[in-house]
C-alpha cells in the first residue's frame, strides 16, 4: 500500500466524530476478531467499542444544547458503570430547572431527595443526549411539554459572560493645516483627540469620555465629556450608574447630572421582545401549525397543541399594517383570521415595563449653578391597543409632570402626553406652563403608504424646561428688568413625513414639511422637501427639491430653494470594485470614485465646484494590524488642506497589551497558543498574533456569538482541538475566548513487534508522559502528533508486559534537513 493510501486511511480514522448516545436504550454490538490480522488479534481489547465509540470517565467543559437551543457551557462529569464501558452522567434538580424544565415534570424525583444527580431518563421520562466528543457538544432532548415556554431569541442571562478583568482606550485622532492660496501667510494648524476609556472590574465597569484640542492660535484645553461607574442588572433588566452622565431624554429633554441613575436596559431583551408588535390570540381544535403573515411575506410560523394559544414574541413589523393568521389543523381544517394593527416609538408590548429614576445634581458646561434635582419616567403596555406613560421632574423651585399614553386603531397609532410645570423666574414670582406633544403614524396597507405626524405646541407662555429655567435664572440676576416676553422660545413645532413606495421597477417618492414658530425676538422657519428614488441597471438615482423659508412676524427674511439631482452608479474591473456618484444642483457640483483595495485599504476622489470655487479632495483610510491611518488632501483656488488621522482600539489585560484597528465597547479576546496567524471568524484584519492572542473589537451584548478560527493561514504544526465557541457577552463587557491547541511534528510511524508481525490494530499509544495520543490504524501504522523530536512511544493492547512495547523514533535528522509538515518514520517496536 502507499504512502498516499496509508495517510488517507489514517486521515478518515482519525477524522470521525465521536458520538456516545446515553439513555437512549444503548445497542451493544459485538465485534468478531477474526477480522482482524496478526497473531496478537485475540489480545486487543475491544470491549469499550460495544456501545458506539467509547468516551473515557473525566469532567468536560462542554457546549449545552437543549432541543437544539444553545443554553451556555458547564462541567460534567462522566463516569463509569459496571455494565457497559462507556462513561456516563447524571443530572441535578438545579441543573434542569436552570434549562428551564417545569417544576411540576421533575416532581416524582424532587419528593424523593432534592438533591439527588440522576440520570436524565429518570428525571423525565423519553428525554436522553446526544454527547459528541469532537466537538465538545452535549444535545439534550427533552419533550416540550415538561419544558417552560420561552420567546425566540432567548438566551439564559445564567449564560451572559461578565468577562475578564481588563482595561481600554478607544481614541479618534485627527491633525490637519489649512493654508490660504491667496495671501499665502495664514496657515491654520489644528489637533483634536476625541478619546474612550474604560476598566472592567469584575461585574463593574468604569468609563470616561472627553475631548481635547489644540490650534497654533490656541493653547491645548481637554473636556471631559462624562465619568461613570456602572453595573447591569438582568433580574430587572436594566444598568446602575454611578457618577457623571446624561439622562436619557425619554418624556423630559436629556441633561447631564452627577449622582445616581438606574434605567431600563431594552438591549437585554431578546429581538423578538423589543419594539411593540401585537399579541396573537386564536384556539386551536388540533394539534396544529400556525403561520402568520404579513403583506404575503411569511413572518412567524410555529405548532401548538388544542385549546387556546397566545404569540407573543413576534418581531418589530414597522408603524402598522394587518397580520394574516392562518391556523392548519391535523384534520385537514383550515382557520383564517387578519389582525390590524398600528404603532408609534412610545408603544410597548403587552406587559412590558420602562422606567428611569435618577437623582443627583445637574451638571451642564453652559450653567455656573449645580442644583439637586429628580426624575422619574415609567412607561408600562396594558394591552395590544394602550400604552401608559408618566414622568415627574423636581428641582428647586421647579416642578415638572407628565402624563400621557399611546393608543393603535385601525385608523393609526396615537400618541399623546401634556406636561405640566411650575418654577420661579424672575423676581422669585412663580409661574406655571403646559405643553403639549402629538404624535400620529399610520400605514395604508392597500397603497404601502406610510404617514407620520408630530406635533408639539405650547398651551401656555411659561413653560420652560428645567435646563432653560436654571439658564433663565442665572440671565435674571445680571438683567434685574427681565420679563418672559424677553425670552423667546419655541411656541411650537409640526413636523409631516409621507413615504409612498410605487409598483414595481417604479422605485419610490417621500414628502417632508416642517413649522417651527419662537416668541421672543427669534424668526419662524418653514422648510419643505419632495423627494424621488429609482433604480435602473445598477444606476442609482435620486431627485429632491428643498425649500427653506424664515420669517419674523409678517416680514419675510429669507427664502431659498435648492435643486438636487444624485447618481450612483458600481463599477468592477478584474478584482477591484469601485462606486462613482454624482450631484448637481444650482451652486454645487460634484463628482466623485469611491472603492476599496484588497481588505485593508479604502479611497475615495472628489471634484467639486461651489460657488465658481473650484476643488479636488483625494482621501485614504487603511487598517494597519494595530490602527486605522487616514490621510486627505484638498486642493481649492483659495486655500489648501491636509489632514491625517489615526483611530482604533488598545486593550490591556493581565497577560499583555492588543491592539486594534477599529473601534468598539463590547469586545473579546481570542486565545489559541502557537496559532498565530489564523484569521478570527474570517475576518483577515483579525489575526492571532505570535503570542496567541487576537482582539475582537465588537460583539453583540446578550446576544450568542459565534467565534471561530479560520486555520488556513496557520502553521501546520499546530493543531486546534476546538474551532468555535459561542459566547452572550455582557454590555460593555471584555471576554476571552480560550480555543485549545496542540503543537508538534505530524509523524507516521511504521513500525513492528519484534517477531516481525504488525501491530495490533486499535493498540492504544501513549507518549512518555503516559498520555493517550492516538490508536494504531490499518498497515501497522502509528500517527502522533508531538512536539519532541526524540521520544518513546508506549504501543499497548493488553494488561500483560507480552501484550506492550516501546517504540523509540528520532526526527533530528529530518528537521535539520528540511521543512516538512509531516514526517515518515521507520521504528521497530521493542
Amino acid at each position: 500500500m502507499s504512502n498516499c493510501k496509508i495517510i488517507f486511511i489514517i486521515v478518515v480514522l482519525f477524522s470521525t466524530n465521536t458520538y456516545i448516545y446515553a439513555e437512549k436504550n444503548p445497542q451493544e454490538a459485538d465485534f468478531d476478531t477474526n477480522f482482524l490480522m496478526g497473531n496478537t488479534k485475540n489480545n486487543i481489547d475491544i470491549s469499550r467499542f460495544k456501545y458506539r465509540n467509547p468516551i473515557l470517565p473525566g469532567i468536560y467543559n462542554l457546549d449545552v444544547y437543549v432541543n437544539n437551543k444553545w443554553v451556555g457551557k458547564q462541567n460534567f462529569d462522566f463516569k463509569s458503570t459496571v455494565k457497559q464501558d462507556n462513561a456516563t452522567t447524571c443530572f441535578t434538580l438545579h441543573t434542569l430547572l436552570n434549562y428551564h424544565v417545569k417544576y411540576s415534570a421533575l416532581e416524582h424525583l424532587i419528593n424523593q431527595n432534592s438533591l439527588m444527580c440522576a440520570p436524565l431518563s429518570e428525571w423525565i421520562p423519553n428525554a436522553y443526549y446526544d454527547f459528541d466528543t469532537s466537538t465538545q457538544r452535549l444535545d439534550i432532548f427533552i419533550p416540550q411539554i415538561a419544558m417552560e415556554t420561552k420567546v425566540r431569541d432567548y438566551v439564559d442571562p445564567n449564560s451572559w459572560d461578565h468577562g475578564i478583568n481588563a482595561g481600554f482606550l478607544s481614541y479618534n485622532a485627527n491633525a490637519y493645516q489649512i493654508r490660504n492660496n491667496i495671501t499665502k501667510q495664514n496657515t491654520n494648524t489644528n489637533a483634536f483627540i476625541s478619546l474612550s476609556a474604560g476598566l472592567n472590574i469584575n461585574e463593574w465597569q468604569l468609563r470616561h469620555n472627553g475631548q481635547w484640542q489644540w490650534s497654533n492660535n490656541n493653547s491645548a484645553s481637554y473636556t471631559p465629556i462624562n465619568t461613570y461607574l456602572q453595573k447591569a442588572i438582568p433580574k430587572y433588566q436594566s444598568v446602575f450608574t454611578l457618577g457623571d452622565n446624561f439622562t436619557s431624554g425619554n418624556i423630559f429633554n436629556s441633561i447631564g447630572y452627577r449622582g445616581i441613575d438606574f434605567s431600563s436596559d431594552d438591549r437585554m431583551l431578546p429581538n423578538s421582545m423589543q419594539g411593540y408588535a401585537p399579541q396573537i390570540h386564536g384556539v386551536a381544535k388540533t394539534n396544529a401549525k400556525v403561520e402568520i403573515r404579513q403583506r404575503g411575506q411569511l413572518i412567524y410560523q410555529t405548532m401548538v397543541s388544542p385549546g387556546a394559544f397566545e404569540i407573543n414574541d413576534l418581531y418589530p413589523t414597522g408603524f402598522g399594517g394587518t397580520l394574516d393568521v392562518t391556523i392548519f389543523e391535523s384534520d385537514g381544517y383550515i382557520q383564517r383570521y387578519s389582525v390590524p394593527y398600528s404603532s408609534s416609538v412610545q408603544m410597548l408590548r403587552p406587559k412590558r415595563r420602562k422606567f428611569s429614576l435618577t437623582l443627583g445634581q445637574v451638571r451642564e458646561k453652559t450653567l455656573n449653578s449645580k442644583p439637586l434635582f429628580s426624575q422619574g419616567i415609567f412607561q408600562y403596555g396594558l394591552n395590544n391597543y394602550f400604552t401608559t406613560s408618566s414622568g415627574i421632574q423636581l428641582s428647586n423651585d421647579y416642578y415638572a409632570l407628565s402624563l400621557g399614553g399611546a393608543i393603535s386603531t385601525q385608523l393609526g397609532a396615537v400618541s399623546i402626553d401634556i406636561t405640566h410645570n411650575r418654577n420661579s423666574l424672575i423676581n422669585r414670582q412663580y409661574s406655571s406652563g403646559n405643553t403639549l406633544n402629538l404624535t400620529y403614524n399610520r400605514v395604508v396597507e392597500p397603497t404601502n403608504t406610510q404617514i407620520s405626524i408630530s406635533a408639539s405646541q405650547k398651551l401656555s407662555g411659561n413653560y420652560y424646561t428645567l435646563k432653560d429655567t436654571i439658564a433663565l435664572k442665572e440671565y435674571a440676576q445680571h438683567t434685574p428688568y427681565l420679563t418672559a416676553n424677553h425670552l423667546g422660545g419655541q411656541e411650537n413645532q409640526l413636523q409631516v413625513n409621507l413615504n409612498q413606495v410605487l409598483p414595481k421597477k417604479f422605485g419610490s417618492f417621500y414628502l417632508t414639511g416642517l413649522w417651527v414658530n419662537y416668541s421672543g425676538n427669534q424668526p419662524s422657519n418653514k422648510e419643505y422637501q419632495l423627494g424621488y428614488n429609482n433604480t435602473y441597471r445598477g444606476l442609482n438615482y435620486s431627485i429632491s427639491i428643498t425649500s427653506q423659508q424664515l420669517q419674523y412676524a409678517s416680514q419675510k427674511l429669507g427664502h431659498n430653494t435648492e435643486y438636487l439631482f444624485t447618481l450612483s452608479f458600481p463599477l468592477s474591473f478584474k478584482k477591484y470594485s469601485f462606486n462613482t456618484n454624482a450631484s448637481f444642483s444650482q451652486d454645487n457640483q460634484n463628482f466623485g470614485i469611491s472603492g476599496t483595495a484588497g481588505d485593508r485599504l479604502s479611497y475615495s476622489a472628489i471634484l467639486a465646484k461651489q460657488f465658481d470655487q473650484n476643488s479636488i479632495s483625494l482621501n485614504t483610510d487603511y487598517k494597519t494590524d494595530m490602527t486605522t491611518i487616514g490621510t486627505s488632501y484638498t486642493q481649492s483656488d483659495s486655500y489648501k488642506q491636509t489632514m491625517l488621522n489615526l483611530s482604533g482600539n488598545i486593550v490591556l489585560h493581565s497577560h499583555g497589551i492588543l491592539f486594534s484597528p477599529e473601534q468598539g465597547q463590547t469586545m473579546g479576546i481570542v486565545y489559541a497558543p502557537d496559532a498565530t496567524g489564523a484569521s478570527i471568524n474570517s475576518n483577515p484584519n483579525i489575526l492571532i498574533n505570535k503570542y496567541g492572542y487576537a482582539l475582537i473589537p465588537y460583539l453583540n451584548p446578550y446576544r450568542l456569538n459565534d467565534i471561530y478560527i479560520d486555520p488556513e493561514n496557520m502553521s501546520n504544526r499546530v493543531e486546534l482541538k476546538e474551532t468555535s465557541h459561542r459566547i452572550a457577552p455582557y454590555a460593555g463587557s471584555i471576554t476571552k475566548i480560550v480555543f485549545s491547541t496542540q503543537k508538534g511534528y505530524a509523524i507516521y510511524i511504521h513500525s513492528r513487534i519484534p517477531n516481525g508481525q504488525p501491530l495490533p490494530f486499535a493498540a492504544q499509544v501513549y507518549n512518555s508522559k503516559g498520555e493517550i495520543i492516538g490508536m494504531v490504524a490499518q498497515g501497522s501504522l502509528v500517527y502522533a502528533r508531538t512536539p519532541l523530536i526524540d521520544d518513546i512511544l508506549k504501543i499497548k493492547w493488553g494488561e500483560k508486559t507480552t501484550d506492550q512495547c516501546a517504540i523509540h523514533y528520532s526526527l533530528k535528522h529530518q528537521v535539520e534537513n528540511n521543512q516538512l509538515n509531516m514526517f515518515m518514520v521507520e521504528a521497530a517496536c521493542q
